[in-house]
């Protein structure tokens, strides 16, 4: 059984129209976690079944600070997790589990591609503002694949945080999820991003339905498999919902 922690809201920041970025301390101790990583909260909202609201949500903060952490969350439709997360006041205290993830980062040379979609992009920052990535950060290109810059962080937000960690930071507007143009349109800019440069490691965050498919597309590109990471978001039935 994962070891319940506790942490308490200290600050309270809305970053776009369903975005919010929470500032938390650790009730005591360390988190003790690494960029990429993501933490488990438990809302202690019951479900229809009787099992609780527990939803993942990346780290957002540098890894040099293991005290105090940040989560951005997007509100998404009636999503219990979600909503409970804009809700929760400052000074009132979350339980939740963690850290957990393998979205982490290699410490071998060599040029690196991180493209998110869509929420994925918290993963990215996590791992983009980590100790241990910021040594390669001068050959990292990173890609945003999102459907419009209102859907989660600001652009502009992203890219204060994005731009000063790596060599190249781009945002594409993507299809909106399940759209059947979808997958073409991300593999086709997988193509261009590839072709510009080469790449010797690769981190895919987002929606499974698309870096899943990518991952094989980059396996038959060439690129080995075991130097390709993968975070799923959502359509990924191996992992929680993030909502």
């Amino acid at each position: 059984m994962a070891e319940a922690r506790l942490a308490r809201v200290i600050g309270a920041e809305r970053i776009g129209p369903q975005a919010r970025l929470l500032r938390l301390a650790m009730a005591g101790g360390e988190l003790g976690f690494t960029g990429g990583q993501y933490i488990i909260v438990n809302t202690g909202i019951e479900l229809d079944g009787g099992k609780l609201a527990k939803r993942a949500y990346s780290i957002v903060s540098s890894d040099a600070e293991q005290t105090e952490f940040q989560l951005a969350v997007r509100r998404i439709g009636e999503g219990p997790g979600s909503n409970f997360m804009h809700r929760i006041a400052v000074g009132a205290e979350l339980p939740f589990s963690g850290p957990w993830g393998k979205f982490l980062p290699e410490t071998t040379s060599g040029s690196r591609l991180v493209f998110a979609t869509d929420t994925g992009i918290t993963a990215t920052l996590g791992l983009l503002r980590g100790r241990q990535f910021r040594e390669f950060a001068g050959g990292t290109t990173v890609v945003w694949f999102v459907e419009a810059d209102d859907y989660f962080i600001p652009a502009s937000f992203a890219r204060v945080w994005i731009q000063a960690e790596c060599a190249g930071f781009e945002i594409v507007a993507a299809p909106r999820v399940g759209d059947p143009e979808r997958l073409p349109c991300a593999r086709a800019l997988l193509d261009r991003v590839l072709a510009r440069r080469r790449t010797d490691w690769v981190y895919l965050a987002g929606d499974g339905a698309l870096i899943y498919p990518l991952r094989d597309h980059l396996s038959g590109a060439g690129v080995p498999l075991e130097r390709i990471r993968l975070e799923a978001f959502f359509n990924n039935p191996d992992r929680r919902a993030r909502s």
